[in-house]
């Protein structure tokens, strides 16, 4: 590809020239020049880019161009898939040959050969079904292209044998490892070290900074570019990895693991190890079992919490109990023992951190999920870490995604990251004709959502917006106990089939939804985004209420209050634009492939009648808006 990007992109370029479907999008070429732009001055990007913009041939093609080793890290699995199965094979036909492109995926992902044969050994302690498929597994070795966990179709979407035959972090062995000539895993990694270009997700890039951070090892090779696409999830991504986290089902697998180990150990050292590795077994059972069994989640060492003393101490015990474990498994030969101990002295430091909450720049928090208890220290800010280990580092660095900015304004996206502020962000429009397409109803005459009689009238407006899209709609909510009060409200109440999230996993509700053309599905959070329902299954999108930040979440909390201690607004600089951010990417799912028409609505009447609606409507799709529902009838009926 010798060609500029112009005269690739650009009216009779190349691409217009070699595919005859091929429109060139003057939003398209902007971005690409501005991606160019940070690649030859080892620069940073931002930009915001429309849906319909074409953005991953925006940045693609100039990182190719560049020839620097570039890292493509996206939020959600369905780009990275779309990316690697359609972007780059695209390029391949038309642009020509001449690069290699890698993908990486955590190492939860790949199959390990040596857990594998540790597996079948002990099959006839499985239940047959589970055996069965470890022997399906086994016989899929020989011809598996990357040992990922995708290519093992048979297996069931919860199978519990995944996390015995796969190596997290914490139990690879690493080049002690008897199979490790043969690892899946680090044949990724080979491949990824001679590829141009190598596409991540969020999470294994930010896995890769915390690791280099904190001096043990690295997960990419060296780079020396990176396109964060979808850059707005980048700081949740961040606060999860720069952060500490412990749970009493990690602990009880460590426990399990450790009980194997002491089977294989010579007598007398199974004898002394065995009774220790019981005893932790049942502290990681206490954990889960004994502590804030009230919530679902709190803050950790609130002043007055009865808890605090007896928590404390069990955590503190605990570390001394876990680090006593690693030094006995340390004078054990063979790898196994070896890399036990490393997760021990791993554990026992983030029961200390977390037990002693010395560090004031985190917060502490429970989280309960059934019999499982999570303890989490996360990051105040994590723009301190991006700065020290990626922002300051000189690379060429690109962050791009549809939502960015509220109303134009960058500043809440370069603040949560810690980019300069005088950096200047790009927008590129959607070349979606939304004003000619679609229509937004905001109604006006529906309680205060934050009043008991909301529910209830929300789920009535639902059901008569229904009545006039017939069926064919997203209804998204910001609570599971709304969702759930509208899906009880409408079962049996609709002629469409409707669609809850939870009766069945992700993919499969999305792949109902969309074959079903005139079903309704009702969904919250992880549907916000990443949802892509093109033709006729999706004429509109409803939305419940203003999706702000939930105030009583620890880490919510907790930063507002730093906000504030600043002298800064907490709901203006923060509650607001992150709202706004969440709106768009929810509204997003409409329209999605510029020919379908639809509606939009928000049934929150805070967005026309509180003071900060008109922040929130600037951030919003250019779409004629009304309140009337006649007016919802005149535009079904006309599309």
């Amino acid at each position: 590809m010798r060609e500029t990007l112009k005269e690739l992109l650009g009216p009779g370029g190349r691409l217009a020239r070699l595919w005859p479907s091929f429109e060139p999008r003057p939003g398209q070429l902007a971005m690409a020049l501005e991606v160019g732009r940070a690649f030859r001055e080892d620069d940073f990007a931002i930009i915001e880019a429309g849906t319909g913009t074409g953005k991953t041939l925006a940045y693609l093609l100039p990182a190719l161009l560049s020839g620097k080793k570039t890292v493509v890290s996206t939020g959600l699995k369905n780009l990275q898939d779309q990316i690697f199965e359609k972007d780059l094979p695209f390029i391949r036909r038309f642009f020509g040959e001449g690069f290699r492109s890698a993908r990486l995926k955590g190492r939860e992902n790949y199959l390990c050969l040596h857990f594998l044969k540790r597996a079948l050994a002990q099959s006839p302690l499985w239940p047959a079904a589970e055996a069965d498929d470890l022997k399906l597994v086994a016989a899929r070795v020989p011809e598996a292209a990357s040992g990922d966990r995708a290519e093992f179709t048979f297996l069931p979407e919860n199978s519990p044998i995944w996390a015995e035959i796969s190596a997290p972090a914490e139990r690879c062995l690493g080049q002690r490892c008897p199979e490790f000539k043969d690892c899946f895993l680090w044949r990724a990694r080979r491949e990824a070290a001679a590829a141009d270009l190598i596409l991540v997700n969020h999470h294994l890039f930010m896995a890769d900074l915390a690791l280099r951070a904190n001096g043990f090892g690295e997960v990419l090779p060296a780079w020396e570019a990176a396109v964060f696409d979808e850059a707005h999830l980048l700081e949740e991504a961040a606060t999860s990895y720069f952060g500490r986290e412990l749970s009493s089902g990690s602990l009880a697998a460590l426990a399990r693991d450790l009980g194997r180990a002491a089977a294989g150990l010579d007598q007398a050292s199974a004898g002394t190890i065995r009774p220790l590795a019981e005893i932790f077994s049942r502290q990681a059972e206490a954990l889960g079992q004994s502590f804030c069994r009230e919530i679902r989640e709190k803050e950790l060492w609130a002043e007055g919490d009865p808890e605090n003393g007896p928590l404390r101490d069990f955590l503190l015990n605990f570390h001394h109990d876990a680090l006593a474990l690693a030094l006995l498994l340390k004078d054990q030969d063979g790898p196994d023992p070896a890399a036990l101990a490393a997760r021990l002295e791993a554990a026992a430091a983030d029961l200390l951190f977390i037990g002693e909450a010395a560090d004031r720049e985190f917060v502490y928090q429970a989280e309960r999920q059934g019999r499982r208890l999570t303890l989490s220290a996360l990051p105040l800010k994590v723009s301190r870490h991006l700065a020290e280990n990626l922002l300051n580092t000189g690379r060429t660095l690109v962050f791009t995604s549809a939502t960015l900015s509220a109303g134009g304004d960058f500043s809440y996206f370069k603040e949560r990251l810690g980019l300069w502020p005088e950096l200047d962000g790009l927008v590129v429009e959607s070349p979606f004709d939304y004003r000619g397409r679609t229509l937004a109803y905001l109604p006006g005459h529906l309680p205060d959502p934050r009043t008991a009689e909301f529910p209830e009238a929300m789920a009535a407006e639902v059901e008569q917006l229904l009545a006039l899209s017939r069926g064919r709609a997203l209804v998204l909510f910001t609570s599971y106990k709304n969702m759930t009060y509208a899906a009880d409200r409408l079962d049996g109440r609709l002629p469409w089939p409707l669609l809850v999230q939870g009766q069945m996993g992700r993919a499969a509700i999305l792949g109902e939804f969309t074959r079903q053309t005139d079903s309704v599905l009702l969904a919250t959070h992880s549907f916000w985004q990443g949802v892509d329902v093109p033709g006729e299954s999706l004429s509109a999108v409803i939305i419940e209420k203003l999706p702000f930040p939930r105030p009583d979440q620890p880490l919510v909390r907790a930063r507002a209050a730093l906000l504030a201690e600043e002298g800064r607004r907490p709901f203006w600089d923060y509650f607001i634009p992150a709202a706004a951010l969440t709106l768009k990417q929810g509204l997003g799912r409409l329209l999605s492939q510029g020919q379908d028409p639809g509606l939009w609505a928000i049934l929150d009447r805070r967005l026309i009648k509180a003071g900060y609606g008109p922040k929130l409507l600037k951030t919003l799709p250019p779409a004629p808006r009304t309140s009337d529902l006649a007016e919802v009838a005149a535009f079904f009926r006309n599309i």
